[in-house]
Formats: C-alpha cells, sequence, structure tokens
C-alpha cells in the first residue's frame, strides 16, 4: 500500500486501510473502490491524505510504518487518558506508564529499522496521535544517543504529555494547520506550555525530567524559543532531544506552518543543528527516520521515476527503488528494475513525487 493525497483521487482507487471521522467512526471502509465523487466529501472532511493498495505498491505493507504500528497499540487509550487528565489530574499514573512500555517494547524490538512516517493523520488534529509520534521518535533517539533505559522511560512520558497544555487553551486546537491565526491567538498557543506545566506540576508521580519536557520543548539552543528563551546548556538534554521530535511531527504534518515533505523537514533539522538544535541529537535522528518512506514516489537525478520498496537500515537516504514507468494511459506501472541506491552509488533521490 502507500499513501496518496486525495486530491489525487481519480476513481477506482482501491482503499488499503479503513478511513475515520473525527468522531472515530469509519466512513470509508478498507477494500472499498472509490468513486471521484468521493474526493470531494473527504476534502470537506478534512482528509487530506488516504492509502490505497495498486499494482505498484502490492508489496508494501502497513507493518513498514512505525508510526501506524504505534497508534494502533496506543492511540485510544492515549486519547482518553490525556483528556481526563487535562480536566482532572489525579496520582493514577498506570495507563500513561504502559503505553510508554508498550512504544518502549515496539521500538527495541525494532531499533536496527529506520522509523518510517506514514504521514496519515486518522483523525482531524488529534494531539495524542502526535504525542505519539514525538514519544516513539524520542525513544529511538534516546536509545541511538545513549541514554540509560530508565532515562529513556522519562523521556517517553514526558513526550506523550509535552502537549497536553492544548487543552486548555482558549483557541480551538484543531484550527491549528487549518485555519489562518491572528496575533493573540498566536500567542495563546504559546501559552500551552504554561499551561500544560500548571496542570503537572503538583503531580509527584511525574519526574522533574517529564515535567521540563512539557515546559521547555519549544526552547531553542539560541535562544530564540519560548517561553523563557532560554539557550545552550540550560535546556536539559532530554528536553533539547524531544524538541527536534516535535519540530519535524509538526512540519511533516503543517502544524502552524505550511506542510513539509519528510526529507524537507530532515533538511531543516540538520541545517539548523548546532544552532536552534543540539548537534548530536540531531545527528542521532537523522540517522534514525527514513528520509524516504517506504510507499513514496520519488525523482531521481537521471530523470526516473520510482517507488521506495525498502529502506537501507545504515543509510536513510538511499533506499531500494523500484523503477516506475507509465503506459499508454498515463498510468504509472511498475518494471522489473530495481536500483539499490547503496551500491547504485551514481543515482541519488532529488526529489519526491506527489
Amino acid at each position: 500500500m502507500r499513501r496518496i493525497q486525495t486530491e489525487q483521487i481519480k476513481g477506482n482507487e482501491v482503499v488499503a486501510r479503513d478511513v475515520y471521522s473525527t468522531n472515530g467512526a469509519i466512513i470509508v471502509a478498507e477494500g472499498t473502490k472509490l468513486k471521484l465523487e468521493y474526493k470531494h466529501k473527504l476534502l470537506e472532511l478534512k482528509i487530506y491524505d488516504i492509502f490505497i493498495e495498486d499494482e505498484i505498491s502490492k508489496e508494501i505493507s502497513g507493518e513498514e510504518y512505525t508510526d501506524e504500528i504505534v497508534k494502533d497499540l496506543c492511540s485510544t487509550n492515549l486519547n482518553n487518558t490525556i483528556e481526563s487528565f487535562a480536566y482532572s489530574p489525579t496520582e493514577d499514573t498506570t495507563r500513561v506508564c504502559e503505553i510508554a512500555e508498550g512504544i518502549m517494547e515496539n521500538v527495541l524490538s525494532k531499533k536496527e529499522v529506520l522509523y518510517n512516517v506514514s504521514m496519515v493523520r486518522r483523525f482531524d488534529r488529534n494531539i495524542s496521535e502526535h504525542c505519539l509520534s514525538v514519544a516513539a521518535l524520542s525513544v529511538l533517539t534516546a536509545l541511538n544517543s545513549g541514554f540509560s533505559t530508565e532515562s529513556t522511560r522519562e523521556i517517553a512520558i514526558g513526550a506523550l504529555l509535552h502537549d497536553i497544555g492544548y487543552l486548555s487553551m482558549k483557541v480551538d486546537y484543531q484550527k491549528l494547520g487549518v485555519a489562518e491565526l491572528t496575533e493573540d491567538e498566536k500567542k495563546e498557543i504559546r501559552r500551552h506550555v504554561v499551561y500544560g506545566y500548571m496542570l503537572v506540576e503538583k503531580q509527584k508521580w511525574l519526574s522533574p525530567i517529564a515535567k521540563d519536557i512539557i515546559l521547555y520543548h519549544h526552547e531553542r539552543i539560541d535562544g530564540s524559543g519560548y517561553p523563557f528563551r532560554l539557550s545552550g546548556e540550560r535546556i536539559k538534554p532530554e528536553v533539547r532531544l524531544v524538541s527536534i521530535c516535535d519540530a519535524f511531527d509538526n512540519m511533516i504534518y503543517g502544524t502552524l506552518e505550511p506542510r513539509k515533505k519528510v526529507y524537507e523537514a530532515m533538511e531543516y533539522i540538520m541545517g539548523n543543528a548546532g544552532t536552534k538544535f543540539d548537534r548530536e541529537y540531531a545527528m542521532n535522528f537523522n540517522n534514525s527516520v527514513a528520509a524516504f518512506p517506504v510507499g513514496t514516489l520519488v525523482k531521481t537525478n537521471t530523470e526516473e521515476v520510482g517507488i521506495v520498496i525498502r529502506q537501507n537500515n545504515q543509510a536513510p537516504t538511499r533506499p531500494v527503488l523500484r523503477k516506475l514507468k507509465k503506459d499508454e494511459n498515463g498510468e504509472w506501472k511498475a518494471t522489473d528494475i530495481e536500483y539499490d541506491l547503496i551500491k547504485d552509488l551514481t543515482i541519488f533521490i532529488v526529489d519526491t513525487q506527489e
């Protein structure tokens, strides 16, 4: 299966994964053959991407997408936990800790595999899905950065709750990335870190590191962040790490800024390594994430188009491609030609094909 933009629907595509409404109801079931009129309805519902099954992506399964696996394991539990915790904080930490353990177990079982981002969310702007993605990315980066198991667990818990303050804002968080915000709304959004900290400040079960992640994850090492414009070593290592994963996830899903492709977001992180972001953690993050997720259509320097069918774990920017060609109707078809970019050193990816 592969991700396509809803705008690209032409009719007769087969849906590879259930499409959900904002309240969690299935509106298009897996296996449905799409009609052209579905496109307009899906766009009205703010569903901008879907998974389809077609001839060129038949070898790619949902198991390739790390973020989808984590969401399947944890999403419903976390969403309920975040909302109940935001309105009535308690000492009951069981669910948050269990979800953190689940993420760590999942990442540890696949730590040699690059993190593949599906870039498809099941609901319209869901805080829990963002927090899950950031937590999984943070755990993988922390383990690759040499953090202890205990420190990684605290990072996971802090990342799971890092945006809990959104639920206390006077601005509807579902507007993020969708509507033009006023200056007052932007100021209110920046307060979410303080709102979040106020919710957890007196919770004794939550570690100081997890609380720092909630309050400081928008700080930058050059002092350009918020809320206190901290810089350098005044920002704890765990916070510096989570801030990279949070920035990346916000960029690829278009939160408060135009949406970026995965490789563009990674280029931004690396382009600001040593200025906005911690250089060591940025490099470890960069080495942990697939720049071109499986199922992505890409353009090469040889002016060919291919689909990413496998990753090379030690080379995030050089996956294995299957060459595509257009048939007489202008539709992409798979060929028998494969390029392993870790071996075919004269070929490299220059862009993705949307």
